[in-house]
């Protein structure tokens, strides 16, 4: 008997067409590998597939950052920190959009939330998992907007008395609640392009 196939991760996938990437800084990466850094570094594989493939594909790229040394206005403080370096090979490029937050929510930046609502859908994915794509994932279900959230190219951090990997496990569970959830390899097959195919007439 052939197995069952699960069609809702190509789905959901389908639908994202901009690349929301989090907090792919170097500071992000060390806090994260204190816990397991062998699946860190098999996470940034997979966001490097997934920024890759939104390159080629010309899909749009956002990266959020937690915004350094502002108040809760948004005005710069004197003692304003620098931010982190992003990590090598992830870095933006000019054509890429870059959104900070004060809150773990990308939606904390009205910017964000001004570029998404043009699009309605995105794939979520990077560092902080627990904290900032959950958070994200709540508030576009609360807006309307569509996220697929990519499990394998995400990474949890440690928590008291819980491992990286259990605490990735309860926070895919609870996005799955509020957005679709696909492994990148879904992701990208669901969003490849697909040549057009020719009619023949007569």
């Amino acid at each position: 008997m052939a197995p069952v196939i699960d069609l809702k991760p190509y789905v959901g996938a389908s639908n994202s067409r901009l690349l929301v990437m989090v907090d792919l800084q170097e500071e992000a990466y060390y806090r994260a590998a204190s816990g397991c850094a062998d699946d860190i570094e098999r996470s940034l594989e997979s966001c490097r597939a997934a920024i890759q493939h939104a390159r080629s594909a010309g899909m749009p790229i956002a990266f959020t950052r937690r915004a350094e040394g502002l108040d809760i206005a948004g005005f710069d403080l004197a003692d304003r920190k620098a931010q982190s370096p992003w990590i090598m090979g992830l870095e933006p490029k000019r054509a890429d959009m870059v959104f900070e937050r004060r809150q773990p929510s990308c939606y904390a930046n009205p910017l964000f939330e001004d570029v998404v609502s043009r699009f309605g859908s995105f794939a979520i994915g990077g560092l902080a998992a627990e904290e900032v794509c959950l958070a994200t994932a709540i508030d576009a279900s609360h807006r309307g907007h569509r996220v697929t959230f990519l499990t394998d190219a995400a990474a949890s951090r440690q928590r008291r008395d819980a491992d990286p990997g259990s605490v990735h496990l309860v926070a895919t569970k609870a996005i799955e609640l509020f957005a679709d959830v696909a492994t990148t390899a879904h992701w990208l097959v669901a969003t490849a392009q697909r040549p057009l195919r020719g009619h023949r007439y007569g």
